[in-house]
């Protein structure tokens, strides 16, 4: 709660927002449920399920080499990265791999990584504020491993990830 306090002093003219996740479903081996760790930049939205910072998601890219761990901390998070954008935009847009957008849940435990794209689903940006706040929903993102996963966010602006 206290990460908010800063966005809402510099939003107390124009309302502050809560920033969080309600996701249903399970997909690449994690049962999903509510998340305050949710954030947007650049081409992405992350959906974290362990307590992560902005300065720690400095790691994400589009794509990442099989079998090499992106990043050395415990990670559990649903990544949708736009293909061609350098910055998320408002709009209803289908999810696949090789598509507008991508989905990928990226999962980190210890030494073990498992990437776990998403085949299908759809992705819907309500509202975008330039370094701001994000709203949306995704419904039915369908996953390699069989899992589905529907949901809707309110994700704050992450200076640290990049295009």
């Amino acid at each position: 709660m206290s990460r908010l306090i800063p966005s809402c002093l510099f939003g107390v003219l124009a309302g502050c927002a809560a920033t969080g996740a309600e996701i249903e479903g399970t997909a690449g081996g994690i049962q999903w449920g509510s998340s305050d760790w949710v954030f947007v930049g650049a081409r992405y939205v992350i959906i974290s399920q362990i307590e992560v910072e902005c300065r720690d998601i400095d790691w994400i890219e589009r794509n990442y080499d099989e079998g090499v761990s992106p990043t050395d901390n415990d990670t559990s998070l649903l990544q949708l990265a736009f293909s061609s954008s350098e910055e998320v935009p408002a709009g209803r847009f289908p999810v696949a791999q090789g598509g507008q957008v991508e989905g990928t849940i990226v999962n980190v435990t210890g030494d073990a990584f498992e990437e776990t794209p998403a085949t299908a689903g759809t992705l819907d940006i309500d509202s975008v504020e330039v370094e701001g706040v994000a709203t949306g929903t995704f419904d039915a993102l369908t996953f390699e491993d069989g899992g589905t996963l529907s949901g809707s966010f309110t994700a704050e602006w992450c200076v640290n990830l990049k295009p």
